[in-house]
């Protein structure tokens, strides 16, 4: 009992999908049962259960969707149920039927809780059966809204799982920085206690102060991509060393923007480092282009940095580093941002 649940219900989903065929197939008592996806104007076989290969098909095999009866139903060109297709002079003519030797279907659509149509779950015959009618029907049409329900459902788990994996990587990349660079480690988490305040001071609501703790967590993220010659350097930087470490923003954005569930923080990540009078870094925005998470982060982040020891410098004193915030608001900062970080302060 190891197992991560969301791996538990994950395997629960795809036993679902895979048994619906089966028990339509035996229930209807025909060949073959199939889940198929419409998916860029092809018709793809997801799940088959029965004697497919005597039809020509295999799983995840794709086709034409052009022309399939499957296409042709949904459409509503064909019926729900086709009890003799060599009969019916619309199905006769279809390469299909012949190669398939199809005598018989039956298929109804597979719709996701959105509306958007996933794609079929159908039975096919090489014998002609004209036992098929309503019932057989309203029976394949309660199989496909528990396919439906099973898909989504796997959606769901897959995502979570994904996003879970995401999540251990990316605190792997964070323990990775502060290994490389202790004080970035300190910082982070001294600049999050900061933005987390300001935001709330600002009366900002609760889901955009989570955004930007998360934004104020991952702005340094990018360094894991600067050499450590220049991470580690025990005096300032040359002017070549700085255009390296102005990446830093980028590299952070590249990098929020891999992972599904911060994709949408990675443009407050690369603007970290912007000034409110337009002369920061990496693009050169001002005033209210700047993301709000990036003006009250950047502020806290460079209050912290003057109040912290480095190898080149002393740390100035708390009251030296309001001093500065208060008058470099309006240009460097944001004037909300630094009135609201004094008044905290």
């Amino acid at each position: 009992m190891n197992q991560p649940l969301q791996e538990l219900t994950l395997d629960a989903a795809n036993d679902t999908i895979e048994s619906i065929p089966a028990t339509a197939r035996e229930m209807l008592e025909m060949d073959i049962a199939y889940v198929a996806q419409f998916t860029d104007g092809q018709q793809v076989f997801r799940h088959l259960d029965g004697d497919s290969r005597s039809f020509g098909v295999e799983p995840d095999q794709s086709m034409p969707l052009e022309g399939t009866y499957c296409q042709r139903m949904v459409e509503g060109d064909i019926s729900n149920v086709v009890e003799d297709a060599p009969a019916i002079e619309a199905l006769a003519c279809l390469p299909v039927t012949e190669t398939a030797a199809i005598g018989s279907y039956i298929g109804v659509p597979i719709h996701l809780s959105s509306g958007e149509l996933y794609g079929t779950l159908c039975c096919l015959d090489h014998d002609t059966n004209h036992a098929l009618a309503a019932r057989e029907v309203r029976f394949m049409h309660v199989l496909g809204r528990l396919v439906a329900q099973a898909l989504e459902r796997k959606e769901t788990d897959e995502r979570l799982s994904r996003m879970r994996s995401q999540a251990q990587g990316l605190e792997a990349l964070l323990a990775a920085l502060g290994a490389r660079d202790n004080y970035t480690g300190e910082h982070v988490q001294a600049v999050v206690g900061l933005a987390v305040g300001c935001a709330r001071r600002i009366g900002l609501p609760e889901a955009k102060v989570g955004e930007i703790e998360q934004v104020a967590l991952l702005h340094d993220i990018g360094k894991v991509g600067i050499a450590d010659s220049i991470l580690s350097k025990p005096g300032p930087l040359s002017d070549e060393e700085w255009v390296a470490m102005k990446e830093h923003p980028k590299i952070g954005s590249r990098i929020i923007s891999s992972i599904d569930s911060l994709r949408h923080l990675a443009p407050a990540v690369r603007s970290e480092h912007e000034r409110w009078d337009g002369k920061g870094y990496p693009d050169g925005l001002s005033g209210y282009e700047i993301p709000v998470a990036s003006r009250i982060v950047f502020v806290c982040d460079a209050y912290h940095a003057m109040t912290s020891d480095r190898p080149y410098r002393k740390a100035l004193s708390a009251e030296e580093a309001r001093m500065e915030i208060a008058d470099k608001a309006g240009s460097q900062f944001c004037p909300e941002s630094a009135e609201t970080l004094l008044t905290a302060l």
